[in-house]
């Protein structure tokens, strides 16, 4: 059902405050993709929360179907739907929602019975608030995302109850309306190897994103500088100490070398495992002889074909951080399905 009462959020209850650990973002919920750790924050402190997804879109949205929030019982709020639009409204609803201990369907912008909440983009979206989620469920769910398991939450948004699934459902309703399925992908993984300048930049760039960030290096004093950025160090004495451990679907994996000699057999443990992007710094005659190194240790032309060389956009950077951007871009472009057949 479509919520048609109006929640008014108490001036005693903050929105913008943040969770401990978490930051604060001024004016509105902290940004997070991944908001399941923020909920399970407040449902460890003993405090009431919601879950609230994004389960439906007329017209365009600045923000995909099943994006979330987590919200707390205070209007602490991690997470975001309508881009700013909406939030506030948001939060005070799941907050109301938490008070009469019943889970809610509402509508904003066009179609919606709150005639003073509208998204500019003039479209209309759903929401469900489930404020009836188990932490149990919370846990095995975050679990299975730390251990890279594939897993699908199924809310029935007539009843309230929820499942979880293994594997990746397409996101959204069943033919009946009722079942929403929210899949759970592994967090997006960066693998950086290699050492300089470029590497500091781009772990540090990468690091913004809800990505777990790794970096492996023969540069001790490198790997120190990264100690509170990269949530993984490793140092590499030589090539063939290069960790291909957790090289799954999710990971990218980019070398940042200037002596190349440090990456043909790097390079044939990365084409060998499923990583969605691989990249190498370098020109395009380094590139051309990096092809030709490679197919003389056995790497085939169909693998080979995969490694993004010069790595980066081209978008004329000249200085590490700008090379890092152009980077970064590249891999989001990969990660979204974005990014023009190599060559």
């Amino acid at each position: 059902m479509l919520s048609t009462g109006r929640a008014e959020l108490p001036d005693s209850r903050p929105i913008s405050c943040a969770p401990q650990g978490v930051g604060q973002q001024p004016g509105g919920p902290v940004f997070a993709d991944y908001v399941l750790p923020a909920l399970l924050e407040f449902m460890r402190a003993g405090k009431s929360t919601a879950l609230v997804t994004l389960v439906a879109i007329d017209g365009s949205s600045p923000r995909p179907l099943g994006s979330q929030m987590a919200v707390c019982e205070d209007g602490t709020a991690v997470g975001n739907i309508t881009g700013g639009c909406a939030e506030a409204a948001i939060v005070a609803e799941a907050v109301q929602a938490m008070d009469e201990g019943r889970d809610r369907r509402v509508r904003y912008g066009e179609g919606s019975p709150y005639f003073d909440v509208r998204l500019p983009c003039g479209s209309g979206i759903e929401i469900y608030i489930n404020v009836s989620v188990s932490r149990a469920t919370i846990e095995a769910l975050d679990t299975a995302v730390v251990q890279r398991a594939p897993t699908t939450l199924i809310q029935n948004v007539s009843t309230g109850e929820t499942e979880l699934k293994p594997g990746s459902a397409d996101c959204g309703f069943d033919p009946e309306g009722s079942l929403f399925a929210r899949p759970f992908l592994p967090v997006p993984r960066l693998v950086v190897i290699g050492r300089g300048p470029v590497v500091t930049s781009l772990v540090h760039l990468a690091s913004g994103l809800d990505w777990d960030v790794r970096v492996q290096s023969s540069d001790e004093a490198l790997l120190d500088a990264l100690a509170s950025t990269a949530s993984q160090r490793v140092h590499l004495s030589m090539p063939d100490s290069f960790s291909a451990e957790d090289l799954d679907f999710r990971t990218a994996g980019v070398l940042l070398f200037h002596d190349h000699d440090w990456e043909p057999p790097i390079l044939k443990r990365l084409l060998a495992s499923e990583c969605f992007y691989v990249g190498a710094l370098g020109s395009r005659r380094t590139h051309a002889r990096r092809v030709e190194i490679m197919s003389q240790i056995g790497v085939s032309a169909e693998d080979i074909a995969r490694v993004r060389g010069p790595v980066g956009l081209d978008i004329g950077a000249k200085s590490p951080p700008e090379i890092a951007i152009s980077i970064l871009a590249e891999i989001i472009a990969a990660h979204h399905g974005k990014l023009a057949d190599n060559g």
